[in-house]
């Protein structure tokens, strides 16, 4: 029956979007100096390159608009922004049938029919990340459900994969190894990504819109008492689970040896990591929200441990060492995520595979302040960023601007 009810929906959901509202985008036209924003995986998170490429644009530009279904991110970023609107209304579709452009930086952009109210728009897809997933169209998924007819057309009636009209890459490496074989676009451009300017200038009061200021205060206190800092931010297991959860890390454990050597954690997980009964209130580890920005706190960032997550690839940008703990390794990729490159190779740093280890070389990085992981890391930085200035939004606004003038 549950099959019958999915496939019944994907009948009514096509036929509303191809046969009602893409034959309705055809009557409106374009305005064109409108783009609309879309990002986030969630409500329409503003955070990532969608942020601060909004944030840059802002300043130039009038007709532009952040698209949320949060009520409580809406009421935030109107205080700074009054060109942000909630989905779905009237207004918001209204807006979307208009635009020129649309930005987004997920492929959940598509869903709710807005892959049909913005059939005729400009698509620039600025993507969330680089590192080492097998991602889209490469995924082995996707390669998987091609062989399966139901599965090929549902992804047509869901346009689940759609051409993109410009695609933004942060390397030749990445344009060629990632990007290329994993989208269908028009144009790639190697620009570097927007979030990763704030990292060569100086941080102003916008950058902190949906960002943990209580965290990012407390990080400050600890930081002026001379406290080194550790952020911690394993990615998201499909599967389920946690590094707490499985007994990977343990929390009392953790919080001692900071006391012990004048550290502090900070635990900033992935945005669908359900944290409920897993967080602890301990002296040394701040938990910072998970589903907020915590690119403006990565500047106070001492050293960094994660496991397959791509923000070790922006961390290399200040050059500061990185641990990994791949604590479910072999389950992960069997499991979980694909990986495209050997995981020695991508990664900057010490991979760890038991807790003990892993504080043996926080030790070892960061209280002793041997760091013989320099090399390596500007290696992996120089094959991931052609760019490593703050003018990455800038690059983005050029093409932008190009596609509105023509």
């Amino acid at each position: 029956m549950s099959i019958i009810i999915r496939r019944v929906s994907i009948i009514i959901y096509a036929f509303i979007g191809w046969c009602i509202l893409l034959p309705l985008s055809y009557l409106f036209p374009k305005k064109n100096d409108l783009i609309v924003f879309i990002g986030g995986r969630k409500d329409g998170l503003f955070q990532g390159n969608i942020k601060y490429l909004y944030q840059y644009l802002h300043k130039t530009h009038e007709s532009l608009y952040f698209l949320t279904y949060s009520k409580e991110e809406y009421l935030e970023i109107k205080k700074f922004y009054n060109k942000v609107v909630l989905y779905p209304s009237a207004q918001s579709i209204y807006i979307l049938l208009r635009s020129k452009i649309a930005v987004v930086d997920i492929y959940e952009w598509i869903k709710d029919f807005r892959y049909f109210l913005l059939r005729r728009s400009t698509i620039v897809q600025l993507w969330h990340g680089v590192g080492f997933k097998r991602i889209q169209l490469d995924s082995p998924a996707y390669i998987e459900n091609r062989k399966k007819f139901f599965h090929r057309l549902e992804a047509a009636l869901y346009a689940l994969y759609p051409k993109y009209d410009v695609l933004v890459s942060t390397s030749k490496f990445y344009t060629e190894q990632l990007f290329s074989r994993a989208f269908k676009s028009d144009k790639i451009i190697e620009t570097g990504y927007p979030r990763n300017d704030i990292f060569f200038r100086e941080i102003v009061e916008d950058d902190f819109i949906r960002c943990d200021v209580e965290a990012h205060h407390t990080i400050q206190e600890f930081k002026k008492e001379g406290y080194k800092t550790i952020l911690y931010a394993p990615t998201y297991r499909e599967t389920g689970g946690d590094p707490i959860s499985s007994g990977a890390i343990h929390m009392s454990v953790l919080n001692e040896f900071a006391k012990a050597n004048k550290l502090l954690f900070v635990f900033k997980f992935h945005t669908y990591t359900n944290l409920t009964n897993t967080q602890e209130n301990l002296s040394n580890i701040v938990w910072f929200d998970n589903e907020l920005d915590v690119y403006p706190t990565l500047k106070l960032i001492d050293l960094l441990i994660t496991d397959y997550s791509s923000i070790y690839m922006d961390y290399l940008l200040l050059d500061r060492p990185i641990l990994y703990y791949p604590y479910d390794y072999e389950k992960y990729i069997a499991k979980d995520r694909a990986i495209q490159f050997d995981y020695e190779w991508i990664t900057a740093g010490t991979i760890c595979k038991s807790e003990e280890e892993l504080l043996k070389q926080i030790s070892y990085s960061i209280i002793e302040g041997k760091d013989d992981q320099k090399q390596k890391r500007a290696e992996i930085c120089d094959v991931a960023f052609k760019f490593k200035d703050e003018r990455s939004s800038e690059r983005i606004a050029s093409e932008i601007d190009n596609i509105l003038n023509n």
